[in-house]
């Protein structure tokens, strides 16, 4: 199918389709609400797409790659590879980019291959860590735990960057006591969606030197301007220009239904895209049989063994580290690597001041627990600390 938006060589290239004899134009798409509409039924092995189409983002390219359709994106090089065209082709000849993209078709559906194509730019390896934090639902300390993680990782001198994409009720920058007059991460996932990932970091919220957040959403209700392809694009960016990302998501594991998405596929995103997983459970009857049912549930989404940590350790529970974790382990299969104790005047003071854990009280054993906890995190992927960007 062609998608050119009535542009001045349309009408050549189609005549040019249609007078090849290995070729069949099956539609001329007008806007890219019908390009999707028409690759997921399942009719079309390749679509030929003029990058200046309207509404063209990544998100589009993604949903028709999803439905096995290969696109080769007509324009500049650099342009089809931002937005994850599996080729670029010129205007005046979409014949033979047809026939090159076509041949990769009849070995395998797109959808099982990433964006690359005769021209564009293969995703350069990431070095930086992604670190995502979750927690079943009833305020494990997801949010707290993973500030706290983020600071810490900072503090060994790697250059870290917290990332709030909790789109049930992100408070990552009133943690930090900072102005949230904009969602960074919605205007991050935008720029990312019009294939401009290099001004992601211009929507950073400095903390100090070295330590950045990328503030969340102000309404849960705007969770549908967080959108799976852009997140994604988004948290492979700043791992390319940071030595650890710390995500904090939602609780909330329902994979999304449809080409749409929903609310919770910023978390299941976010978890797919983690190198490390990190799990918190608070330790205490309800908030054990929550972690042990939320790690049953984890494994159909992350088959890679996460780093359990129990939250709120406190002896008037009247059990041991060792029997919580040995408990943890018995009913999930999973043994919990990491154990931090409540410490409610140093948490609540933090939240007070807008100040990390660590600036709270340095000497503190939740404190000392989690830096703990940062190199635990860290011996699971080592993590080569990146050169400064200037």
């Amino acid at each position: 199918m062609l998608a050119a938006a009535g542009a001045g060589w349309e009408a050549a290239a189609v005549r040019a389709v249609e007078a090849a004899p290995d070729l069949q134009l099956v539609r001329r798409c007008v806007d890219v609400a019908e390009l999707v509409a028409v690759a997921q039924t399942g009719d079309v092995a390749v679509a030929a797409v003029d990058l200046s189409v309207p509404g063209l983002d990544v998100e589009t390219v993604r949903a028709v790659r999803a439905a096995g359709v290969r696109v080769v994106g007509l324009g500049p090089a650099d342009r089809a590879s931002a937005l994850g065209a599996d080729a670029v082709g010129a205007s005046d000849d979409v014949v033979s980019a047809l026939r090159t993209v076509r041949l990769r078709a009849d070995d395998g559906p797109a959808a099982d291959e990433p964006p690359g194509g005769t021209r564009d730019a293969a995703e350069p390896p990431r070095d930086g860590l992604v670190v995502a934090v979750w927690g079943p639902q009833g305020a494990p300390g997801r949010s707290t735990v993973a500030l706290a993680l983020a600071d810490a990782m900072a503090r060994t001198g790697r250059r870290c960057v917290l990332v709030d994409a909790d789109t049930s009720g992100g408070a990552q920058a009133q943690q930090l006591g900072l102005l949230d007059e904009v969602s960074g991460l919605m205007a991050a996932c935008r720029v990312a969606n019009q294939g401009h990932e290099e001004q992601v970091e211009e929507h950073l919220q400095v903390v100090r030197d070295g330590f950045a957040v990328l503030t969340g959403l102000p309404r849960p209700d705007m969770w549908v301007h967080v959108r799976a392809a852009p997140l994604e694009r988004v948290l492979r960016r700043l791992a390319d220009t940071h030595d650890a990302v710390v995500v904090d998501v939602a609780s909330c594991l329902e994979a999304p239904d449809g080409p749409g998405g929903g609310r919770d596929q910023a978390t299941v995103t976010a978890l797919q895209v983690a190198d490390v997983v990190v799990v918190v459970g608070r330790a205490d009857p309800v908030g054990l049989t929550r972690l042990v049912r939320g790690l049953h549930d984890l494994r159909d989404l992350v088959p890679d063994e996460p780093v359990v940590v129990l939250n709120q350790v406190r002896d008037s529970i009247g059990w041991s580290v060792e029997q919580l974790a040995s408990t943890v382990h018995r009913l999930a299969g999973v043994r919990p690597l990491a154990a931090l104790p409540q410490d409610g005047p140093t948490v609540d003071t933090a939240a007070l001041r807008g100040a990390t854990l660590a600036e709270v009280d340095p000497r503190s054993a939740l404190v000392a627990s989690v830096q703990t906890l940062a190199t635990l995190v860290t011996r699971v992927r080592p993590v080569t600390l990146a050169a400064p960007t200037t």
